[in-house]
């Protein structure tokens, strides 16, 4: 992966020098890469937006960000483990077609299962952006990997993506024998909106699994909980006022619309299925926490490890604090990606056994 000095240089520019000293050297080797692709990503982003038709200026903007996306992790999902088979199923759930992928790490007829939800801020990410995580995670963990392809925002608000991955974690413990799945043995993981998402499924299959016409008895096949550098109800924190800006689209403000764009309603941001810190937290499967240290939203993992500990729960936290937010995607290059996806693997694989 060959890097431009200039286009590293200018990028570093824009972050605080502070930040910039306290990333890892591989942090630093990521850093540079994403500046040198930065501008063909983009063109693919337009390419796409343009190639789509006719559509509103909103509409060709969001199209080209979500290309533009895609193209980024292209080069980040090459290569890891191989998969003894990988199926690509649709399930009907929250009155849509919800695409899902199956990554199997062994040829066992009947494996546990982790139900994967994506990042992406609600309105970005799909079962590619994401594709190398969850292989990471099945040849880590021997257990199946599911991953959602939920409704995304603005087109779709709050619950339905909730309501949509809630399902699915439903109807695999209802229907395993579908897809070869111990629907007894399942647990849920996410990173940053896919975190959000994790608790709150937790969340609703335990308090609310009616609205969704869930089994109550689903609730009891989650085994383990790993939501990742996720935002979980603090509105300000240290970490958000230090953390973030313009150069990674994680200022305060952006992290206000992306919330906005997610929720219908201002008053839903105070949901204990959205506020996870204000939820009542006790009696959850066991949880892994994993924060980044140079994250404006590490403050919300360490709350919530805090707040799940004096629940009473089985709490496991990480803190890498030398990468930044995303730095589950860069396990080409960083370490620490290596190391959190096979400590949340090892998590989960001792709670699903």
């Amino acid at each position: 992966m060959t890097v431009d000095p200039a286009l590293t240089d200018a990028l570093l520019a824009t972050i605080p020098a502070d930040i910039v000293a306290s990333m890892s050297p591989q942090m630093r080797e990521v850093m540079a890469i994403q500046a040198t692709r930065a501008d063909d990503c983009r063109r693919a982003g337009e390419d796409f937006a343009a190639a789509a038709g006719v559509l509103s200026p909103a509409a060709r903007s969001l199209a080209a960000q979500r290309a533009e996306y895609r193209a980024e992790r292209t080069l980040w999902n090459e290569g890891g483990p191989t998969m003894a088979r990988t199926d690509d199923h649709h399930v009907r759930t929250a009155g849509v077609d919800v695409p899902i992928r199956i990554h199997r790490p062994t040829t066992e007829a009947v494996l546990p299962g982790l139900v994967l939800l994506h990042g992406g801020g609600f309105s970005l990410g799909d079962l590619d952006t994401h594709d190398r995580i969850m292989r990471v995670l099945a040849a880590a963990g021997g257990f199946a990997v599911i991953g959602v392809d939920y409704s995304l925002s603005p087109e779709v608000k709050f619950p339905q993506a909730l309501h949509e991955c809630a399902g699915i974690v439903d109807h695999l413990a209802r229907h395993c024998e579908e897809f070869g799945i111990d629907g007894e043995r399942l647990a849920i993981a996410g990173d940053s909106a896919g975190a959000v998402l994790t608790l709150g499924a937790g969340l609703l299959l335990r308090d609310e699994p009616e609205t969704i016409g869930a089994n109550p008895e689903s609730y009891s096949a989650l085994r383990a909980l790993l939501p990742i550098y996720g935002s979980h109800g603090l509105v300000d924190s240290a970490s958000r006022r230090l953390y973030g800006g313009d150069w990674d689209g994680m200022g305060m403000h952006d992290l206000s619309s992306l919330l906005g764009d997610y929720l219908p309603t201002p008053e839903d941001e105070h949901s204990p299925l959205v506020a996870h810190l204000t939820a009542d937290l006790t009696g959850l499967p066991p949880v892994f926490v994993a924060a980044a240290g140079l994250d404006p939203l590490r403050d919300d993992s360490r709350a919530l490890a805090r707040t799940l500990q004096r629940a009473g729960n089985d709490v496991r936290f990480e803190e890498y604090p030398h990468v930044l937010h995303s730095f589950l995607h860069f396990g080409r290059v960083l370490d620490d990606t290596t190391m959190v996806l096979h400590n949340a693997a090892g998590f989960a694989a001792r709670h699903l056994s």
